[in-house]
Parts: C-alpha cells; sequence; structure tokens
C-alpha cells in the first residue's frame, strides 16, 4: 500500500524528474530532491559487514575513538542517516541510474535522495543499505549498472592545521613551568587588547602617556602576551607565567606609522620607575639620541634591566634604544636559527631569540609574524626568570643569560647572533 501511495503522489506530483533524469525518485520523498542536512558523527559499521566484507575504506564506530584500519589509515568520516546509519552513495552515468536503484532497491537497499551532475555527466543516488553489505551491494551493481561505483558518503575537512609552534622547545622553557607572581615587568608599546583571552588572566595594569589615539593593538598584544600569557591550549601562553605586567602606551598614530617620540618614551620609563618595574621591555627602534641617552641612563642608574628589539632595517648601524650600552640588544632567528632576513647586525647585538614565523596573540586571536620585536620579549621573559633566581642587576642577568646561551654562528660573540640564543635554563 505504501508502495503504491508513493507511486501515485510520484506520478501526480513531478513527471517531470522521472522524465529528464531518467530514474525514479527517492523511495520516501517523491519529487524533486529532498534538502537534507544531515546530521554529523564518526562512521557506524553495518552490522552485516563481515571480515573481508568491509566498505572499501574503513569505517568507526562513533564514540568507539575513529579507529584505524589494517594499513594503519585514520578511519574517515562519513554521513550519517537519521536513525544512525551510514549513508551510501553510488555515482555514474545518468542512463545507468534507473538499472541501478531497481537492483539495489530489490536488494533491500531505500534510496533517500538523487542528485543530477548534468555537466559532468553523472547522476548519484544516496542509500540506506540496511542490512545489505557493501560488498554485495557491489557485486549486485556489477552485474545491473556496471560503470556505476559505489561508496560511502565521505566526510572532507578543511586542512587549515594547528599553528606551528616552536619557540618553547627551542628556548628549552615550556611556558606553564613557572610561577613568577609578584615579579614586576613593564612593556613601553602601542595599546593593547586587556580583553584578549591570552590577557584576560594575567594581572595587568595599564597606562597611556599619549594625548591622541592610540595604534592598533596587536602589536603591544602579541608582545604582552609573549611574556605573560595565559591560554590553557599553550599556544599563547607566555615564558614569565604568573608576572605582573605594566604596559604603558607610548606609540600613538604618526604620518608613516606608529611612533613614540623621546618625550613619551621618557614618560613611559618615568611611570614605571615610580612604580617599581626595574624589568622593562622594548620592541622598537629608531636612531641614537643624546635625549634619549640621557633617559636611558637615568632608568640604568636606577637599576632598570632594559631589554629592546635590535631593529628591521637589515643594516649594520645600531638601532636605539638597543644601541645604548646599559640595554640588552636582542636579535630574531627561525626555528632553524638562522637570523631573520631584515635584522639589523652591528657588535651591539647580545642574544637571539625566535621571531620568524612565530605564533602570537593578535585581536580575535592568533596569527604568525616575524620581527625583533617579538623576539626581545621571549629574552625579557627568560630575563624575569633570572632575576626570579637571585640576577639583581643588568649585568648579572647578562652573565647568566651568556651562560646558559647556545652559540649561533662564528665561535664566540659575533655581530649578526651576539653571544648566541638565549635559553631559559629553568626557574
Amino acid at each position: 500500500m505504501r508502495r503504491l501511495l508513493a507511486l501515485v503522489l510520484f506520478l501526480s506530483v513531478s513527471p517531470a524528474l522521472a522524465q529528464q533524469d531518467g530514474v525514479t525518485p527517492p523511495d520516501n520523498v517523491p519529487g524533486d530532491p529532498m534538502p537534507y542536512d544531515p546530521p554529523i558523527q564518526d562512521d557506524p559499521i553495518p552490522d552485516d559487514v563481515q571480515p573481508g566484507d568491509e566498505p572499501s575504506f574503513p569505517v568507526a564506530h562513533p564514540g568507539r575513538g575513529g579507529g584505524n584500519d589494517r594499513t594503519g589509515r585514520p578511519a574517515p568520516e562519513v554521513v550519517v542517516l537519521p536513525g544512525g546509519r551510514p549513508e551510501f552513495m553510488t555515482i555514474g552515468p545518468a542512463a545507468q541510474a534507473e538499472a541501478a536503484a531497481a537492483a539495489l532497491r530489490a536488494g533491500g537497499a531505500r534510496v533517500v535522495r538523487t542528485r543530477s551532475y548534468p555537466a559532468l555527466g553523472r547522476y548519484a543516488l544516496f542509500f540506506d543499505l540496511g542490512r545489505l553489505s557493501a560488498a554485495r551491494a557491489r557485486a549486485i551493481l556489477l552485474r545491473a549498472a556496471p560503470d556505476t561505483r559505489l561508496d560511502a558518503h565521505a566526510l572532507y575537512r578543511l586542512t587549515g592545521g594547528k599553528p606551528r609552534l616552536y619557540a618553547a622547545s627551542m628556548i628549552e622553557a615550556a611556558p606553564d613551568t613557572c610561577d613568577l607572581r609578584g615579579l614586576r615587568i613593564g612593556v613601553i608599546d602601542g595599546a593593547l587588547d586587556p580583553s584578549h583571552a591570552a590577557l584576560s588572566g594575567v594581572r595587568l595594569t595599564t597606562h597611556s602617556v599619549l594625548s591622541g589615539r592610540a595604534t592598533n593593538p596587536n602589536h603591544g598584544t602579541a608582545v604582552a602576551a609573549l611574556i605573560a600569557g595565559s591560554d590553557p591550549a599553550g599556544a599563547l601562553s607566555g615564558f614569565a607565567p604568573g608576572a605582573d605586567l605594566f604596559a604603558v602606551t607610548a606609540f600613538g598614530r604618526a604620518r608613516g606609522g606608529p611612533a613614540a617620540d623621546v618625550e613619551r618614551i621618557g614618560a613611559a620609563l618615568d611611570w614605571l620607575m615610580a612604580r617599581g618595574v626595574r624589568l622593562v621591555n622594548m620592541s622598537f627602534a629608531g636612531p641614537s639620541n643624546a635625549a634619549l641617552e640621557d633617559i636611558l641612563d637615568a632608568a640604568a642608574r636606577r637599576g632598570a634591566v632594559m631589554i629592546a628589539a635590535a631593529g628591521n632595517d637589515g643594516q649594520n648601524t645600531a638601532a636605539y634604544p638597543a644601541g645604548f650600552a646599559a640595554v640588552i640588544a636582542v636579535t630574531a632567528v627561525d626555528a632553524a636559527g638562522r637570523r631573520y632576513v631584515a635584522a639589523n647586525t652591528g657588535p651591539y647585538i647580545e642574544f637571539a631569540a625566535p621571531g620568524v614565523d612565530l605564533y602570537v596573540a593578535r585581536r580575535g586571536g592568533g596569527s604568525y609574524a616575524s620581527g625583533t620585536s617579538y623576539a626581545a620579549p621571549i629574552v625579557t621573559a627568560i630575563a624575569a626568570r633570572l632575576m626570579a633566581r637571585g640576577a639583581g642587576d643588568v649585568n648579572a642577568v647578562r652573565a647568566m643569560l651568556r651562560r646558559q646561551a647556545t652559540d649561533l654562528g662564528p665561535p664566540g660573540r659575533d655581530t649578526h647572533f651576539g653571544w648566541g640564543l638565549a635559553r631559559a635554563g629553568g626557574c
């Protein structure tokens, strides 16, 4: 009775489909192919599949960890029908579709829907095979529709991949192995995003020395997170976890890009010194300047340990503040220990750190970035660890960094890598 009703509905509602495509429509839905958004889960395996009678690729039972086939390949995912069974499909010439559908129906399969690919000259039928095994269904098709193929209706995923993280292993410092609560670290940079997930758990004090608009927060957020970021997944965790961050916004919008003048850099250092912050990261670079030298010298005489980016001009000229004698200058290297191509060189370079294709915090998540700006905060975080172990001044920090460094380039200190790659060496 149900089949008869389906046939009557088919003939009265949509003869055009059968006439156009030459195939009987799905058993349970007459007329046009039904809109279908099946639930997605791991493949269940049909109950009647026996060893040696599997589908052409392995299927996995839902909730059983996916599983592998005997070649070690991971089990794929397939479309699952509302009743929990895997959906199968045939694909072949439109002229064979009617024969394929009739033969599989006779074997106990049920047509769920159809789809025509006219530009490709192919016609697809989607089935619930029921108790019919895939191997038996293929044998039936071989006789009834020899140019039609059957397989499970597989799912495919976008291949964005996970972030490539190399900095922690390179400097031998898992981001979450230290607890530096109470140690204060200053950051002079552009604006940052305190609501970013990597900074939401950080004890963060912010201050601005600007009178105008601040910069985009991406740079400042990346630098702050590299120092003390907190990320349960680990991708955006900093290397001085638990430290108290004091972030000063000194970079505003200017012709040619974000910039800070000597007046504001001085105001930022003054604000940090007044709050007992003695370790300061400066991920910026510019020309030598007598007024800036005086300000840096005043901070150094008050016990400041200042670490700065070497600069990205590709020049053999000291950039400031990194070029000042009291400041530790940091260059950037990639995962293979090669110098960042745009990094400045010169005798002022002291240490290298990861800073090429580094995964860093950005507005709304993270992305890859390169530059000495991102190497400097890693060394700042290592310096925080050293200060927690008793390094009381810049000379002690320098000495401990040098003892722990891995030489890169020519033996000894050189103009490209300084004393070499900075390493954490514990807490």
